[in-house]
């Protein structure tokens, strides 16, 4: 008997997880299907430079279309509805451009949150105000006080980026998905939530 696929378990309730962060000239919301064209154009324009740097392989492929971005769009937002994980799209201010996406999901190993993302080649001078900005949102709004940046070794400009902005190497993980990569870690110990709170 084939055995049932592992679904991923909630996380977060959709219903308590920020709708959206207005910062450095970008709007951030969260990726559904209406991104669709937006994405797809702004992913194709750097996929070469995404699978060099993020080791994707061959994907996107050259003959990937809209059409199949727009599915993979659906899950994202699935996902999202479903509480397991959050995408995000990254749009200029007048949201006629997609800047890059986002991704936030639970980290155990780390009892916190795993933060995953990309840009465009324009977009790469204000890359690392983004992840600062970021990182900030998910600690003081989200409320989560550790989350994980893993990067491949050979992903030399994000390393780079990770101590550029102040982010600490965490222990290198023996086993599991995170095993071949590099991770940074933002410990907030509850400060900015406190700031906050003030």
């Amino acid at each position: 008997m084939t055995q049932a696929p592992k679904q991923n378990l909630p996380w977060l309730s959709p219903a308590t997880v920020p709708q959206s962060l207005h910062t450095l000239g970008f709007s951030i919301e969260p990726l559904n299907e209406r991104h669709a064209e937006l994405d797809f154009k702004a992913l194709m324009s750097c996929r070469v430079r995404l699978r060099e740097e993020l080791q994707w392989s061959e994907w996107p492929p050259e003959d990937f279309t809209l059409s199949l971005n727009w599915s993979d769009l659906r899950e994202h937002h699935d996902e999202f509805l479903r509480g397991e994980a959050f995408a995000y799209t990254v749009l200029s201010s007048d949201r006629r451009s997609c800047r890059g996406c986002i991704y936030i999901e639970r980290c155990h190993e780390i009892d916190g949150a795993q933060l995953a993302y990309w840009v465009v080649d324009d977009a790469i001078e204000l890359e690392a105000l983004l992840v600062a900005e970021v990182l900030r949102w998910i600690h003081q709004t989200w409320r989560i006080d550790r989350v994980l940046l893993p990067l491949r070794d050979s992903n030399v400009r994000g390393i780079e980026l990770a101590q550029k902005c102040g982010l600490e190497v965490s222990n290198r993980f023996t086993d599991g998905p995170l095993s071949n990569h590099r991770c940074f870690l933002s410990d907030s110990g509850g400060r900015d939530r406190k700031e906050e709170d003030h």
